[in-house]
């Protein structure tokens, strides 16, 4: 008996893509992202079969290569139909094989040969033509750098108090691995209060987030990275926008996005804060709305592609994600003339070949900016005190406290002595580092501040959100008074920004010594998202000199004052911490000042893993003194400290409270 003949096979073309791509790989490669290997084969003759594969890839002429298994198997059957830009759409009608990521590294990869196998049999079977695939090369990339700040609220209707979940957080980071142009997202995050009142907006939980940012690179943090906000839609739904459109590298610009579990008819992996954050998060690299599904038309004359898709014809760039085991999201295609772009509106959101290159290019640009202050040769954290538990007087430590055996826990008690205290020890103010105390210095003196405000320039009104005392690391970071806006039009002579540039806004810094008020333009960044009927509003975000006997600062819209910010009395200090009672996820501390803070007086809180190496804001403008710190941000058995820096706005004292293990 004869054996039936083997099915013969062509290999049909390669394509290699990390996010989207094209045969002519036209998309730039980034060394060290997951980079998948798509090898399109048809059948010419044999019976039908399911195939595996094989690819050998090489670095060089003289290099032995790698061989890589396919992940997967397909049908083949040379009586069906052989399209290739069909095959292109569905990750499941071709080999894939996932690159080695040592094989990823800065410089050329070649696919030398492709060999085929039965999948059931493990004959190899006839593959033609033998000639070698493609060449590509792979180039050194910047990371994403992102600080992702869940906000948590309280609801009466419907009742209840709202936060981001876990997976919302997980999946935007994976999104952006996936998606961006990037190999390593830097990611952190926490859920913390909101401070505006429900149902608040975007440019609200915006202008927290400028506050919060400024602290955290006043103390040290990496000004080149990104914040978002994310707001589950629970008991509202806020929609997001970036607090600007910068046209140059600027990772001051912050962002805030919804989440939650909808679907809008076509995301069905759990949460749509992914691709809806990637969004937002693409206005702070500048990417505008191209205008094809109900967004403004910023970017509808230089959008390459119809409808907002990612491609213009089935034959050109196709989207590809990668997937993510961990949270169940297999290899999948995305067809360029189905999906659109991440910065329209459209259903099927993915990102096209121009966003990620734009994106990629802003990327290299501000990681070119500096990544933080030098330390202070010779400095150290001061040392910590062990570990220990301040007993309540009149009675004895509790269980798992210094000196006492078994587990930590709460006593008996009047309710406000039911949790032990913990040693507070008044802190310095953080410094800058030694150069950039001489050379970053305010040129006039006086103390360093950031202002963050909201304005409405159709209506010429505002109102100053925040004011904290900073380091010049901060100024450093800020954008320069009169820098072009979020329209690309800077701010005039006068300080004008907005529409056109015909409001003009500043910063007045009243003296009360009788000196002249110290007058600072400002450029107000408008929101992202605004249609071409809503009011121009956006967000003033400013880091300036008080001078030398500063009274008050005024907000100045078309030559009005709109706000008027003055400092409380001299800032409590704080005296003592205690736990309390906390919700499920979170510890919470009492906070128990030497006086009852003033009205003009707020605390921030942050927080740090590393023995006072770097910190992190967990909160700013407070004003509750019962704090909530949620527990997803560090690891189990991380040893917290907590810095509280309670302020007048212009000046401050900082306190450290013990150590607490996670």
């Amino acid at each position: 008996m004869t054996a039936p003949a083997p099915t013969h096979a062509v290999w049909d073309a390669t394509e290699i893509t990390q996010s989207v791509q094209d045969l002519q790989h036209r998309v730039t490669l980034v060394a060290g992202k997951v980079t998948v290997v798509r090898v399109y084969v048809s059948g010419t003759s044999g019976p039908a079969t399911r195939v595996r594969g094989t690819v050998t890839l090489i670095r060089s002429t003289t290099d032995p290569g790698v061989k890589v298994t396919s992940a997967n198997a397909i049908a083949l059957d040379p009586d069906a139909t052989q399209n290739l830009s069909a095959r292109r759409a569905d990750a499941d009608l071709s080999l894939n094989f996932l690159v080695p990521p040592a094989l990823t590294a800065e410089g050329p990869l070649s696919v030398s040969s492709v060999t085929l196998s039965d999948a059931l049999t493990g004959a190899t079977l006839p593959l033609g033509p033998t000639g070698g695939g493609p060449t590509v090369l792979f180039r050194t990339g910047p990371p994403l750098r992102i600080r992702v700040l869940g906000l948590r609220y309280t609801s009466t209707d419907p009742p209840g108090t709202f936060a981001p979940r876990d997976r919302d957080f997980t999946a935007l980071v994976s999104w952006l691995r996936r998606a961006y142009p990037v190999a390593e997202v830097i990611s952190s995050h926490a859920v913390i209060d909101a401070t505006p009142a429900v149902p608040f907006t975007c440019e609200d939980t915006n202008a927290q987030l400028a506050a919060i940012r400024n602290l955290d690179v006043s103390a040290g943090a990496d000004p080149r990275t990104h914040y978002i906000g994310q707001v589950a839609d629970g008991g509202f739904f806020m929609r997001g926008c970036s607090s600007g459109l910068p046209v140059v590298a600027d990772p001051t610009v912050v962002a805030s996005s919804p989440c939650g579990s909808a679907s809008f008819g076509w995301d069905f992996d759990g949460t749509y804060g992914d691709w809806y954050g990637g969004h937002e998060l693409g206005h702070t690299f500048g990417r505008l709305h191209p205008g094809f599904c109900g967004e403004s038309a910023d970017d509808r004359q230089n959008y390459p592609f119809q409808s907002g898709q990612i491609a213009d014809g089935p034959d050109t760039f196709v989207g590809f994600d990668v997937g993510d085991s961990a949270l169940n999201l297999p290899m999948k295609a995305r067809p360029g003339m189905q999906w659109h772009d991440v910065m329209t509106y459209c259903d099927r959101q993915w990102m096209s070949s121009y966003t990620y290159e734009g994106i990629r290019r802003r990327l290299v640009a501000e990681n070119a900016l500096v990544a933080g202050a030098p330390q202070p040769e010779g400095a150290t954290p001061p040392a910590l005190a062990p570990l220990t538990v301040v007993p309540v007087a009149g009675r004895p430590a509790p269980p798992g406290s210094a000196g006492s055996p078994g587990s930590a826990g709460s006593a008996g008690g009047r309710p406000d002595e039911r949790f032990p205290s913990l040693a507070v020890t008044p802190a310095p103010p953080p410094e800058a580092a030694p150069a950039l105390r001489t050379a970053e210095a305010a040129p006039e003196g006086g103390q360093l501040v950031s202002v963050v405000g909201t304005v409405n320039l159709t209506r010429r009104e505002g109102g100053i959100r925040f004011v904290n005392p900073v380091t010049p690391l901060a100024a450093r970071s800020a954008p320069p008074a009169g820098a072009p806006g979020p329209d690309g039009v800077a701010a005039g002579p006068d300080g004008g920004a907005g529409p056109n540039g015909g409001s003009a806004v500043l910063l007045r810094i009243r003296q009360t010594d009788g000196a002249p008020p110290r007058e600072v333009p400002v450029t107000v960044r408008l929101a992202s998202e605004l249609a071409p009927g809503d009011d121009r509003t956006g967000l003033v975000d400013a880091v300036v000199p008080l001078g030398a006997d500063p009274e008050a600062i005024e907000l100045v819209v078309g030559g009005q004052v709109v706000d008027t910010f003055r400092p409380g009395g001299p800032p409590r200090a704080l005296r003592s911490a205690r736990h309390a009672q906390a919700r499920p996820g979170t510890f919470e501390l009492a906070l128990d000042f030497e006086q009852q803070p003033d009205p003009g007086q707020t605390f921030a809180a942050q927080v740090s893993t590393d023995d006072g190496g770097t910190w992190q804001t967990i909160g700013v403008g407070l004003k509750d003194p019962l704090l909530q710190v949620d527990r997803s941000q560090f690891r189990p058995g991380d040893k917290v400290r907590l810095r509280i820096i309670t302020t007048n706005g212009f000046t401050s004292t900082t306190a450290d409270v013990q150590q607490i293990q996670v």
